[in-house]
C-alpha cells in the first residue's frame, strides 16, 4: 500500500501492480463431434446448417417484471433469438421443448394452472410435424397466462429424518408449510434437506423415494407428501487414494483423517477436503463414496485429486513521483518433499530514485519453510528467517530475525499460532546507534466470520496477539498486546454497507523507554488512519516523531454500490498514540476523512481512495492517495 502526499503543486502519481504467476496451469480444451469445450469454447465457430431467421414476441399476463423476465430466460426461443435456428425442424423442435421449459418455470414459481401457447406463423407449435417447411422469416408468438399462485395445504414427510442437525441460513422446510407459496423448487429442496439430515445421522444412501403432489384447482392449494427411504446406516470403510501428483498416499490419508470404522458423517468428509485443499498442492480435491454399502456396514471411500504445478514465482513493481520505484518478487516450491512441504523465498527493494544513495533504500529478504501435518493434521510447522532495512522519517532500522512455530486451524473460522522468535536489530537515529537482541513468544488468534475476505458485507473479524519479549542488551522484560475487530452491516442487500473497525495496542512492563522502536506503537497510513503518512502519528520529542506505549484506532466507512461494476465510499479514520499503556489524554486524536471509488473485478474490488487530515500538522500531506485490491478493511 502506498501513500502519496499532494502539497502546493499536485504530484501526479502512477501506482501500478504487476503480478505474474508463472505456474498457473492453463485450462485444456477438448472437442466432441465438432463442438469445442473448455478454453477455446467461446472462440469456436459452430456452423448452423440451413439457417432460419425468426422473430419472437412474448405476451405474459403478469404484473411482475421478475416473472416476465424469468419466463423469457427459461426458453431457448428467447435466449437463442440472435442466432438463426437450424432450419424449420430446428425451430419447431426448440419451440416444442419450450413448452416443458415454461411449464417447469411456472411450477417453480407455484403456478400450476397456467396456459401456454407457442405459435409459429400462426400455428400451434405442438401440432407441427418436424417435416413442416416454414416461411422466412418465421414469426413466433409466445402467450402465457400464469394463473393464480398456489399455496401449500397439507405438507407431510413419511419416514422423516431422526434429527435436524444441519445448520442452514434459509432452510427450505421453513417455507414448506401451510399457507406458504407452493413453489416446486421448495418441494424439491425440502426433500433434499431431509436427505442431508439423514446423511448427517449416518445414512449415506438416503433418498427421496416418492413425492405425492395433489393440486386442488378450485382452492388453488397444493398438498404434498414426501416419502423418504433412509437406506442402511453405515460406517466409514477403507479410504483409497487415486492420483497423488507425487504426494505420499499415506500422508494424504493422514491429512484427510477420516476415521475408518466410525459412523458415517459428511462433516468428516468436508473437513478432509478442507485440509487437503490447504496443502496448496492440488487444484481440486474430491472424496467419492462407493455406490453400495458393504455387507459389514462399511462404506469405502476414494480420495481423488488434481495436482497443480509445484513451482511458482511472482514479481511486482510500484512507481511514485514521490517515493520512487519499488520492486518485489518471490519464488515458491509447494512440494519439496512427498509430504507437501513448502519453501518460499521473497525479496524487495523500495525507494529507488527517491534516494540518491542506495544505502537509504528499503531492502528485505526472507525465506519461509512450512511443514503441514506436524503432530496433528491441523497443525503446520513454520520456520522463517528475514533480513531487512527500513528507513523511516526519524530513524533507520536494520533487522535480522528468525522464528519457529506452529499454526493450527481449529475450524473454518478460528485459527491460531504460537512461535519462538529471535531478532537482532540496529537502530540509527539522531541520538546515534543502538543494538537490540530480542527473544519473544508471540501467540495469535484470529476468528473470521466475514462473508467475503476481499469485499465483506456481513459478519465480523477479530484478531489478537500477545507477545511477551525480553530484550537482552537493556534487560527489558515486557508484554506487547494488540487486538483488532471489524464488523459489517448490510443496510440494502448487495448495495449499501456500513463497515466499522477498532484496534488497540499496548506495552506492559518496566523501563519501556529502552524498548526498540520496532516494538513501540505508531499509526497513520492506509491500514490505519488515512490522510497521514505511514507511521507518522506518534509522540513528539523535540520535533521528532517517536513511538508510544499504546495506540487506539477506529474507522467507519459507508460503501454504496451502483450496478454490477462500480461503487463509492465515504470514510473517517481516527487514531492516537500515548506515552502510557492506556491513553490518558496526553496526546491529540488525529482524524482523517475522505472518499473513494470502487471497481468490482473478478479479483475483488479495485480501490482508489483520497483522504485528507482534518487538522493537519506541519509536514502532513494535504491529500493522500491509496490504491489497492480489496476493501480497506
Amino acid at each position: 500500500m502506498k501513500i502519496v502526499p499532494a502539497r502546493k503543486v499536485l504530484n501526479v502519481v502512477f501506482l501500478a501492480g504487476l503480478s505474474l504467476a508463472a505456474a498457473v496451469v492453463p485450462a485444456q480444451a477438448f472437442e466432441i463431434f465438432g463442438f469445442k469445450f473448455g478454453e477455446d469454447a467461446d472462440t469456436a465457430q459452430v456452423e448452423v446448417i440451413d439457417p432460419l431467421a425468426y422473430e419472437v414476441t412474448f405476451d405474459i399476463a403478469s404484473d411482475s417484471s421478475a416473472m416476465r423476465s424469468g419466463l423469457r430466460q427459461s426458453t431457448s426461443l428467447w435466449t437463442g433469438r440472435d442466432t438463426p435456428a437450424s432450419g424449420s425442424a430446428g425451430l419447431i423442435s426448440s419451440a416444442q421443448g419450450d413448452y416443458r421449459a415454461l411449464l417447469a418455470a411456472l411450477y417453480a414459481r407455484g403456478h400450476y394452472s397456467g396456459a401456454i401457447s407457442i405459435r409459429i406463423n400462426g400455428q400451434e407449435a405442438s401440432s407441427l410435424p418436424l417435416t413442416q417447411t416454414l416461411s422466412v422469416p418465421a414469426l413466433v408468438e409466445v402467450r402465457i397466462d400464469p394463473g393464480p399462485q398456489f399455496k401449500f395445504g397439507r405438507t407431510d414427510f413419511i419416514n422423516p429424518a431422526p434429527r435436524h442437525s444441519v445448520p442452514l441460513e434459509t432452510p427450505a422446510q421453513d417455507r414448506f408449510v401451510l399457507g406458504a407459496p407452493a413453489r416446486a423448487d421448495v418441494v424439491d429442496a425440502a426433500g433434499e434437506e431431509e436427505v442431508t439430515d439423514f446423511r448427517y445421522a449416518g445414512y449415506p444412501k438416503a433418498r427421496v423415494a416418492e413425492r405425492e403432489v395433489i393440486a386442488d384447482h378450485r382452492q388453488n392449494v397444493l398438498d404434498v407428501t414426501i416419502r423418504m427411504d433412509p437406506g442402511r446406516a453405515a460406517r466409514f470403510g477403507a479410504v483409497g487414494v487415486g492420483q497423488t501428483g507425487g504426494i505420499d498416499p499415506e500422508f494424504i490419508r493422514y491429512m484427510a483423517d477420516i476415521p475408518e470404522g466410525a459412523p458415517f458423517n459428511p462433516a468428516a468428509i468436508e473437513r478432509a477436503v478442507s485440509r487437503l485443499n490447504r496443502l496448496r498442492v492440488f487444484r481440486a480435491v474430491r472424496v467419492e463414496e462407493a455406490e453400495t454399502i458393504n455387507p459389514d456396514g462399511t462404506l469405502p471411500l476414494t480420495i481423488e485429486t488434481v495436482p497443480r504445478k509445484a513451482r511458482r514465482f511472482g514479481v511486482g513493481a510500484t512507481l511514485s513521483s514521490i517515493e520512487g520505484i519499488g520492486v518485489e518478487g518471490y519464488w515458491l516450491h509447494r512440494q519439496i518433499g512427498d509430504r507437501a512441504e513448502r519453501l518460499r523465498f521473497s525479496g524487495s527493494v523500495a525507494g529507488i530514485g527517491a534516494e540518491s544513495n542506495p544505502e537509504n533504500y528499503d531492502y528485505a529478504l526472507g525465506v519461509r519453510f512450512t511443514r503441514p501435518g506436524t503432530f496433528d493434521p491441523d497443525n503446520d510447522l513454520v520456520l522463517e528467517a528475514n533480513v531487512k532495512q527500513e528507513v523511516f522519517e526519524t530513524y533507520l532500522e536494520r533487522t535480522l530475525d528468525g522464528s519457529v512455530g506452529l499454526t493450527r486451524r481449529f475450524n473454518d473460522r478460528l485459527e491460531g499460532s504460537v512461535a519462538f522468535a529471535l531478532a537482532y536489530s540496529e537502530i540509527e537515529d539522531d541520538f546515534g546507534k543502538e543494538r537490540f537482541l530480542i527473544s519473544s513468544l508471540p501467540v495469535e488468534l484470529t476468528y473470521d466470520k466475514r462473508d467475503n475476505v476481499l469485499d465483506p458485507t456481513t459478519g465480523y473479524y477479530i484478531s489478537g496477539e500477545l507477545r511477551p519479549f525480553y530484550e537482552v542488551e537493556f534487560e527489558t522484560l515486557a508484554l506487547r498486546a494488540e487486538i483488532e475487530g471489524r464488523t459489517y452491516f448490510e443496510l440494502v442487500e448487495d448495495r449499501t454497507v456500513i463497515a466499522l473497525r477498532a484496534a488497540y495496542g499496548g506495552l506492559f512492563g518496566e523501563d519501556l523507554g529502552n524498548a526498540p522502536a520496532s516494538l513501540k506503537f505508531f499509526t497513520g497510513g492506509g491500514g490505519s488512519v488515512r490522510g497521514y503518512a505511514y507511521r507518522s502519528i506518534g509522540l513528539d520529542l523535540n520535533g521528532d516523531t517517536i513511538g508510544g506505549e499504546s495506540k487506539v484506532e477506529g474507522s467507519v466507512e459507508l460503501r454504496q454500490r451502483f450496478g454490477n461494476s462500480f461503487g463509492v465510499t465515504v470514510f473517517a479514520d481516527a487514531g492516537l498514540v500515548s506515552a502510557s499503556a492506556f491513553p490518558d489524554g496526553d496526546t491529540d486524536l488525529q482524524i482523517g476523512a475522505g472518499a473513494g471509488i470502487r471497481y468490482y473485478s473478478g479479483l475483488g474490488p479495485l480501490r482508489l481512495d483520497l483522504a485528507t487530515p482534518i487538522d493537519p500538522r506541519d509536514g502532513d500531506p494535504n491529500v493522500a492517495v491509496y490504491i489497492g485490491i480489496g476493501q480497506a478493511f
